[in-house]
């Protein structure tokens, strides 16, 4: 499932395809020494990777890490997104790039378009990033699409510290524009320019009732949802309800 475009890159869900590509990210050198080590080395591990890590979370939340191409032959050459890490209050940016992709900007140009889908799309307020004490190249990337250096912090999501950097929208809508522009993302999703999206426009329990049991996690079953619900797209009596991550609409449980 697509999720956005740049210049030169589209961002599209994992899929367990590409978990050759996957293994050999975590893998990097690069990424053992900055994230962590996941422990994952084989193909069939990396699938297992891509749909607990990956997969569940574009369901969990309407968004997560995506894998980056290249619009010009369809290369997978990286991975960026947003997660909402246990232990951080908001959204982290984040991304990585095998080394031999190292020096063309796509990791600026994903984390950018990234950085505009969470404000634009998924409508976040708060946008968080954290790199290792040293990961300077990641920093200056924070930094260039508009993010603030925060200095060194402990946090709750790492074992030690991490450099924190943050957005935060200066001059957030009231709760009546915030509920408008909710129910437009929910429009867009059900119709299809931000089907992706679709997960992050309802509340917890709305999710939590969708993954009760559920297995089948791939973009044709978000489809079948998308179409199950469709005739509530401009339905005003869709409750919309204040949750920790923000106004979300509550769809009814036979539904």
């Amino acid at each position: 499932m697509d999720v956005l475009r740049t210049a030169r890159l589209r961002l599209r869900w994992f899929r367990q395809s590409d978990a050759a590509f996957v293994r050999g990210l975590l893998n990097e050198p690069a990424w053992i020494e900055h994230i962590y080590d996941a422990q994952v080395r084989t193909d069939e591990q990396a699938a297992a990777w891509i749909r607990e890590r990956l997969e569940a979370r574009y369901w969990l939340l309407g968004y997560g890490f995506w894998a980056v191409e290249r619009l010009e032959d369809g290369e997978l050459v990286g991975l960026a997104g947003a997660i909402q890490r246990d232990g951080l209050p908001h959204p982290d940016i984040g991304y990585g790039f095998p080394a031999r992709f190292w020096g063309h900007g796509y990791a600026r140009e994903a984390a950018a378009g990234t950085f505009d889908y969470c404000r634009q799309v998924l409508g976040l307020r708060h946008l968080l990033g954290t790199t290792a004490p040293d990961n300077h190249p990641s920093g200056r990337v924070l930094l260039a699409i508009g993010m603030t250096d925060e200095g060194l912090q402990q946090t709750e999501a790492h074992e030690g510290e991490s450099r924190v950097y943050s957005w935060h929208d200066p001059a957030p809508p009231g709760d009546a524009e915030e509920i408008a522009a909710l129910r437009r993302r929910w429009h867009a999703a059900l119709s299809g320019p931000a089907r992706a999206a679709l997960m992050a426009c309802v509340t917890p329990e709305t999710v939590e009732r969708v993954m009760a049991s559920r297995t089948d996690l791939s973009p044709q079953a978000l489809d079948h949802l998308a179409q199950r619900w469709a005739p509530l797209a401009d339905d005003p009596t869709l409750r919309a309800v204040r949750t920790p991550a923000g106004w979300r609409l509550d769809v009814p449980a036979d539904r």
